[in-house]
């Protein structure tokens, strides 16, 4: 089993052969991924992926569907669909694939045992995930105004002032590195006469280090508007089928597979915002009520119902594919809670482990 330190640095590599890297913000990645277990668990997605094959390979068995991959409690958030509805789900679909619906499952339990922020027991928060999941009525994602999102409206943090907001967008150094498709992309989902600038933008964890711009400027509708363009990179599960392959073991193809058009089908099952990937670039909207719900300081009813609606929004983007996802929650519905326990410990524990080994 080679050491969390030195699959880090072959991973990153093997992204810098694909596409450019920020050096200084990979430093800042690694200074991250010091300072708590959750943060580490957030920025190390390949790591996780070779992992689950060491200890938990059994969870590859399950049935195929669209796939998160790059799941934990901080991916949910809201966003504007086409209508203009403000919704909440799934905020983040770099890593999206075809895989075994347990990777979802698992990667979110073993986020929310190690948070802080979700003080429940450990067997609880598993046979809570596990439960809501196998009984999902998979739909659109939450419309945020209604009455069923009202544990969820009170987790919504306060609106930030929008000048403050696009002024802070604004403030990071100007850049015109962008493929042009990318820049006209942008210019068609902001709408018509928008102006912008753009600038450097440094966010999130997994991606630090990849390209990441924003562009801020008004349109001819008066307001101003701010686009995110992302560089994805390669697949982590890609690398980690390599670096399985490489370590003496046969490929296994039970392990996340990208697939053509799956990003704009999954956008449409779950009511997503207006945002598309172009020439290996993600683009999508930024604006002050665009935020994540706030995790701490939960109460345990709370944080039971939450975890609920975590679940059922894993479920709608698993439902891309209605028939598999239908087998997936058959097969929830007939996984015994002490085996997910199980499973989920081991995954804690061996994000734990790599933790320590990486400090």
């Amino acid at each position: 089993m080679k050491a969390a330190r030195a699959l880090t640095g072959a991973y990153e590599q093997w992204v810098a052969a694909a596409i450019p890297l920020d050096r200084d913000e990979l430093a800042d990645k690694h200074r991250e991924l010091r300072t708590d277990r959750f943060r580490f668990l957030r920025g190390t997605y390949y790591l996780w992926l070779v992992r689950v094959l060491e200890e938990v390979p059994a969870v590859l068995d399950s049935a195929r569907v669209p796939l998160v991959g790059d799941l934990h409690v901080e991916n949910f958030g809201t966003w504007h669909d086409r209508r203009q509805v403000r919704r909440w789900g799934v905020n983040d679909l770099d890593e999206l694939a075809v895989g075994p619906w347990q990777l979802d499952l698992l990667r979110l339990a073993t986020s929310a045992v190690l948070t802080p922020h979700i003080a429940l027991d450990d067997e609880v928060v598993c046979d809570t995930l596990l439960e809501a999941y196998a009984t999902a009525t998979p739909a659109l994602a939450v419309d945020l105004a209604s009455e069923s999102a009202h544990h969820l409206q009170a987790l919504v943090p306060p609106l930030a002032d929008a000048k403050h907001f696009y002024d802070h967008l604004a403030a990071g150094s100007a850049t015109d590195d962008l493929p042009a498709t990318v820049v006209a992309a942008a210019h068609r989902l902001a709408g018509p006469g928008w102006q912008p600038s753009w600038h450097v933008r440094e966010a999130g964890t997994g991606s630090l280090g990849h390209r990441r711009r924003v562009g801020v400027g008004p349109a001819e509708d008066g307001r101003v508007h701010a686009r995110e363009a992302k560089e994805l990179g390669p697949a982590s599960a890609a690398w980690a089928g390599a670096e399985w392959v490489g370590s003496g073991h046969a490929d296994d193809p039970r392990l996340p597979v990208p697939a053509d058009g799956l990003y704009e089908r999954v956008l449409r099952t779950i009511g997503g915002p207006e945002a598309v990937r172009v020439d290996g670039w993600q683009l999508r909207d930024l604006a002050p009520d665009v935020v994540r719900i706030e995790l701490s300081g939960l109460g345990h009813k709370d944080a039971g119902r939450l975890l609920r609606s975590m679940a059922w929004a894993c479920a709608d983007v698993h439902a891309t594919d209605a028939e598999a996802a239908a087998v997936a929650r058959t097969e929830a519905a007939g996984l015994s809670e002490k085996e997910f326990r199980q499973r989920v410990a081991s995954m804690v524990e061996s994000v734990r482990s790599d933790f320590a080994s990486y400090r």
